[in-house]
């Protein structure tokens, strides 16, 4: 009964704990079902998910990428993305002169 009770009632806190422990400890059945059925009726700790995992992917696109060198990934942005940067910076400024 104290297991359903858990899953029925889990909070925002306790589903953000578990989202940072989960990356290193395994979860147990309780708490996944917990996660998955507060993540259905919870919009902030959904978006908080895909948050985590965007970055999860970030960080192991990071280690992936041939620029690293001996693990360590090359500091900086590419000049494609200064580029975009760039662009956009001057895109805004025009519009704010504009009015």
């Amino acid at each position: 009964m104290k297991r359903i009770w858990y899953i029925l009632s889990m909070r925002c806190e306790e589903a953000d704990r578990l989202r940072s422990v989960m990356s290193q400890v395994k979860l147990t059945r309780s708490e996944r079902i917990a996660m998955t059925l507060h993540q259905a009726i919870c919009r902030s700790c959904r978006a908080a998910a895909r948050q985590v995992r965007v970055l999860d992917e970030a960080v192991r696109d990071l280690r992936e990428t041939p620029e690293s060198v001996g693990g360590v990934p090359e500091v900086g942005l590419s000049s494609a993305a200064k580029d975009r940067i760039r662009h956009r910076l001057r895109a805004a400024r025009s519009d704010t002169s504009s009015h």
